[in-house]
């Protein structure tokens, strides 16, 4: 029977192959897989493992019945076995987790062991060799041409600073914002430090410093301040009130700062200065009242009145002699006592030497805490302290909350309080990044007015010409 072919298609194709079955072959692999998996390939075991030999039932016996095999069980099972000793280590617990199939996994090597003896492992050990001393050599020479590299550049650098310090027309390479130029401390120590500041002026290389706020930053207080849980828009009860006590606070310190400037202010003005200004307050309402002769009349009377001395007149008494004596004695006894006293004083003190150094040693050690107090303080100051840069102290701003009645629980019907822009600004003000500053108030410029020439000469003598 002649074989179909394909119609116009090219014999060089796989669409011209012929199609064989290949059921049979898969089968045989599929039998040969199944016999390793359960004991190992049938044709390569030996003739014991595969068949054993009857000697019980030879050939030509009958075979027995199933009442002999009943009553042959129930003898064995009468006959007491003598109970054999367990063996721990052949368990069948421990039988399931051994291997039971023939099949090698696949990820053993199943290549032999190569014995030290073979030309093939000299070799290999040979040519392990020969590349670690090839990478040694490498690493050697990489480490050479690293340090050649090195002292070629030092040997250059040390070159140029020669150079540069013998040469001074040739412009210096300096870092601008190397505030501890070696190089000029070379220059300063050999020529000395006036030479040195001229050849700076010169030659133009001052020592650009680096403003401190780029490497340090001014203030070390968080650029978001957490909000209090009092300024939620659902907050607990207790929150709340503790942000309310906190806003009364600061109203009653504001409060009190009022009332004691208000208290200090009459104090400072004295009797002499506020006398001219309660006579020239009294003047300036009375004026206008009285006419000027009754003024001076009255101002007659009162210095006749004044030159008239009223009373007992004054009578300067002399002291006697005795008198005299007995004051110079009084005052030498009160000397003689005052002299005692202070001899007892220090006779005193010399014998509480003790306990004075002791009074001594603790003033001492309370001063040295009070300047590790201030120290401490004025580095807290500096880290977390707000300083003063212009004209206006800082303050801080109010705390933003709700009242009881104006809390709702809920975003949408929340009434906001508070400016966020305002709020970045007293956060810029405090971290000491801008100085403090404070709404300018719009001033209306006076107009100014002038009067023309022509107007100006119109008067009460003006005569048209």
């Amino acid at each position: 029977m002649p074989r179909k072919t394909a119609k116009h298609v090219p014999r060089n194709q796989k669409k011209y192959w012929r199609k064989i079955s290949t059921k049979d072959i898969e089968d045989q692999l599929e039998d040969v897989r199944v016999q390793e998996m359960t004991g190992g390939v049938r044709s390569e075991q030996p003739d014991h493992v595969l068949y054993h030999i009857d000697t019980e039932h030879p050939l030509g016996s009958k075979s027995p019945s199933a009442e002999e095999m009943e009553t042959s069980s129930s003898i064995l099972r009468s006959i007491p076995k003598k109970r054999s000793k367990l063996d721990l280590n052949n368990l069948n617990t421990y039988k399931i987790l051994q291997p039971h199939s023939s099949v090698q996994p696949p990820g053993t090597d199943s290549r032999q062991t190569r014995s030290l003896t073979s030309k093939s492992t000299k070799r290999l050990i040979e040519s392990q060799k020969l590349a670690d001393t090839r990478r040694s050599a490498t690493k050697k020479y990489q480490t050479a041409v690293k340090q050649r590299s090195e002292a070629l550049r030092k040997n250059a650098l040390d070159e140029a600073d020669k150079l540069e310090f013998h040469d001074p027309q040739v412009s210096q390479g300096y870092d601008l914002w190397n505030a501890q130029d070696e190089k000029k401390e070379k220059v300063r120590a050999a020529v000395g430090s006036n030479l040195a500041s001229y050849m700076e002026q010169v030659y133009q290389t001052y020592d650009w410093k680096v403003p401190k706020h780029i490497t340090k930053k001014p203030s070390k207080l968080p650029a978001i301040d957490k909000p209090l849980p009092g300024t939620s828009y659902n907050p607990t009860y207790d929150d709340h009130q503790n942000l309310l006590l906190k806003a009364v606070d600061v109203e009653l310190e504001k409060e009190r700062k009022e009332l004691k400037l208000q208290r200090r202010l009459p104090a400072m003005l004295t009797q002499s200065e506020a006398g001219p200004i309660k006579q020239a307050w009294l003047k300036e309402m009375s004026s206008g009242i009285f006419d000027d002769n009754i003024e001076n009349e009255l101002t007659t009377e009162n210095s006749e009145l004044n030159s008239v001395s009223v009373g007992k007149p004054v009578t300067i008494e002399t002291k006697t002699v005795q008198q005299r004596n007995k004051e110079k004695l009084q005052k030498k006894k009160e000397a003689s006592i005052k002299a005692a006293k202070e001899k007892r004083i220090r006779d005193t003190q010399l014998f509480r030497i003790k306990s004075i150094r002791k009074e001594v040693d603790k003033e001492a050690q309370e001063h040295q805490q009070e300047l590790k107090k201030r120290e401490v303080e004025y580095e807290n100051h500096e880290k977390y302290g707000t300083k003063k840069f212009g004209r206006y102290r800082f303050e801080e701003a109010d705390l933003d909350l709700n009242l009881s009645d104006d809390i709702t629980g809920n975003l949408r019907t929340m009434k906001a309080e508070g400016n966020l822009l305002h709020d970045r600004f007293k956060s810029l003000q405090k971290r000491n990044i801008i100085e403090t500053r404070i709404r300018a108030k719009p001033t209306k410029t006076k107009m100014k007015k002038y009067e023309k020439r022509s107007v100006r000469e119109v008067g009460e003598n003006y005569h048209p010409k």
